[in-house]
């Protein structure tokens, strides 16, 4: 790769005017205007004018490029920038050739120029941004279309013209080599973990990838982690129901504003690229492999196939790259504690079996992940103190921390970020549980029958690996808990007794927040007459009324519980079980089945929880008479 890749024909934009005589798009306005029923001069302005929407305008001067450099240097003055130098030089060597199409997890509307930067560092082409306009205001816009931002709009199905101008300006993009990155999930993260991907730039992806026929072209997953945010605040107060400031020049100045504080360090990790191409062909191999097997005539476009089998494959590799940082594990200690405040020795009698999990499968570590007096775990505190999101009370013998009352929300981000770690292990502990309660006569199968059950539960929230992949990682956090299971004869009233003494419960502070909100949105539909019809904004705003007056009354135990977006993945689980239509009383009994199903996960979660204090030393002592 040349010394300044920018300076490659290949990588430098095309204004509308240029791109609109490429092949490309002559034969997609001829096909348009013979499909519509137009003339041709009349669909070529109907093209230009979606072109002049998103098309990366060229700079004549280095003045745009020097503005933008400055602006995101000051943007992002609150973080150091933590990269994975070699994932970063095995990137560049695979993109001398190929189109690299980034794809990170969005946490922030910071995410883009950091990526920008760090890649520029390491001599990378600038990326083609595809970004929502609802950020295309003076005087961002025109800045950013000079520095690679392909503005979209938020909403076009109904526009088959702009739709198919997009999809062919991506194919013009690929043809050239150029790179490109969009945020797969389509927005910020509400919740601290991966949201569900969109499939429509992907789709326009594969399609153009398919069409160009002798292009390579790689996925490239990207973790994006923070040690904090600023603007974890206001997310907090609109899973809450708050509604969300739309973005203008005052909100940009405020946004810049806020960014004066030190808040540690940014995490860069790159996962596996994924081949478009292997991805495709091994999808088309498997969907012919099936219909041979099910004697049923191979699909036609076999292509659709592939786009939410890569989309899901991509997210997985991101989840597995996401590192856990200082910050994730301080507030997976401070968090679901009863609410007790700790002292440090505490803590680190929650932490301890954690860390020791860690480096038994091996998951990936920041670098400052240390206990000392000068480690990243105290720096931690000491940060989230200072954002008063941690606690801290030195009034008595020794100091004791807590995460405050109105900050809930913000420390459940930090630790949702790595709770797809401890996923399985969560559901393991909730499966033996019931086996365990009901005394099974077939530990083995009953064990693996229920984490199904909980995957199907939270199949909206998590992703989950194949079924063969996960049954390995059901096993693997079995042996954990009882080493050796398998040469023994399972008798289903030790398992609570084995249970209760292993080192390490994780249900409750990783699955529990998740399960308790869809308790709320499935006893609120049990209790719903079946012949009134659900509105899904009526609906959610009862779910976060009640939601909060049963914390208030502390029948919910904890307010991470009462959030807009995970009432919206139960609705999405209520609506794929045939919940949420008009019925009977057969609907009546299905709705409440649902609701028993999740307080029975629920309760075992509070089983969880009081081996977790028992081990840890935090169970409440009855009160003296």
């Amino acid at each position: 790769m040349s010394a300044n890749p920018d300076s490659d024909p290949r990588h430098q934009p095309q204004p509308p005017g240029v791109v609109i005589k490429s092949p490309q798009f002559e034969a997609l306005i001829d096909a348009l205007a013979a499909e519509m029923g137009t003339s041709t001069k009349s669909m070529t302005g109907q093209v230009e004018s979606c072109l002049d929407e998103m098309c990366v305008q060229p700079s004549t001067t280095q003045s745009s490029q020097v503005i933008w450099r400055k602006l995101s240097s000051y943007m992002t003055r609150s973080y150091k920038v933590d990269v994975d130098d070699f994932g970063l030089s095995e990137l560049r060597t695979l993109g001398q050739d190929a189109s690299l199409i980034f794809l990170p997890n969005h946490k922030s509307y910071l995410d883009p120029i950091i990526l920008r930067s760090t890649l520029s560092k390491w001599g990378f082409p600038g990326n083609y941004v595809l970004g929502g306009d609802n950020l295309a205001f003076w005087p961002m816009a025109p800045l950013a279309r000079r520095n690679g931002i392909v503005f979209i709009r938020r909403e076009f199905k109904g526009d088959e013209v702009y739709k198919k101008t997009l999809r062919t300006y991506l194919a013009y993009l690929m043809g050239n080599n150029a790179n490109l990155e969009w945020y797969i999930e389509g927005g910020r993260s509400r919740s601290g973990k991966l949201r569900p991907p969109r499939y429509g730039i992907l789709s326009y992806v594969v399609d153009a990838f398919t069409s160009a026929g002798d292009e390579t072209a790689y996925c490239v997953p990207v973790s994006i982690t923070y040690d904090q945010q600023h603007e974890i605040g206001a997310i907090s107060a609109e899973e809450l129901g708050a509604s969300k400031s739309p973005e203008s020049v005052k909100w940009l100045f405020q946004f810049a504003g806020d960014q004066s504080r030190r808040l540690g360090r940014v995490h860069l990790r790159f996962g596996e690229p994924l081949s478009i191409g292997d991805a495709m062909t091994s999808v088309r191999d498997a969907e012919v492999l099936k219909a041979a097997e099910d004697g049923t005539p191979v699909p036609i476009d076999l292509d659709r196939y592939a786009v939410p089998k890569i989309a899901f494959e991509l997210m997985h590799r991101i989840n597995q790259v996401t590192p856990i940082t200082p910050t994730s594990l301080v507030t997976f200690a401070l968090l679901d504690n009863d609410d007790r405040a700790l002292t440090v020795e505490e803590g680190a009698s929650v932490l301890s079996p954690v860390l020791d999990y860690i480096a038994e499968r091996g998951l990936p570590l920041t670098s400052d992940v240390e206990t000392t007096a000068t480690g990243g775990l105290y720096q931690s505190i000491k940060r989230l103190v200072r954002e008063g999101v941690v606690e801290r009370y030195d009034g008595g013998t020794e100091p004791v921390f807590r995460i405050a009352a109105d900050r809930m929300h913000e420390a459940g981000f930090y630790r949702n970020s790595i709770a797809h770690h401890f996923l399985t292990r969560a559901m393991v502990e909730l499966a033996l549980v019931k086996v365990g309660e009901e005394g099974s006569t077939d530990v083995v199968g009953d064990t693996w029958r229920e984490v199904k059950q909980l995957e199907d539960l939270l199949k909206y929230e998590f992703f989950f690996p194949t079924r063969s992949e996960l049954a390995e990682a059901v096993a693997r956090e079995v042996s954990l808990v009882v080493p050796d299971w398998e040469q023994e004869q399972w008798d289903p009233k030790t398992i609570l007794t084995t249970l209760r003494k292993t080192p390490m419960h994780v249900a409750h502070r990783t699955i529990g927040p998740f399960l308790e909100a869809y308790e709320v949105v499935a006893i609120l539909l049990a209790n719903r007459a079946p012949s009134r019809p659900v509105d899904r904004k009526e609906f959610l705003d009862e779910c976060i009324g009640v939601a909060r007056q049963w914390w208030y009354q502390r029948q919910l135990h904890s307010p991470e519980s009462i959030s807009k977006n995970l009432f919206a993945g139960a609705m999405q689980l209520a609506g794929n079980r045939d919940l949420l239509g008009t019925g009977g009383e057969e609907l009546r009994e299905r709705r409440k089945a649902f609701a028993d199903e999740l307080s029975g996960a629920v309760r075992r979660v509070q089983v969880i929880r009081r081996m977790a204090n028992e081990r840890e030393g935090l169970a409440r002592e009855e009160p003296k008479p």
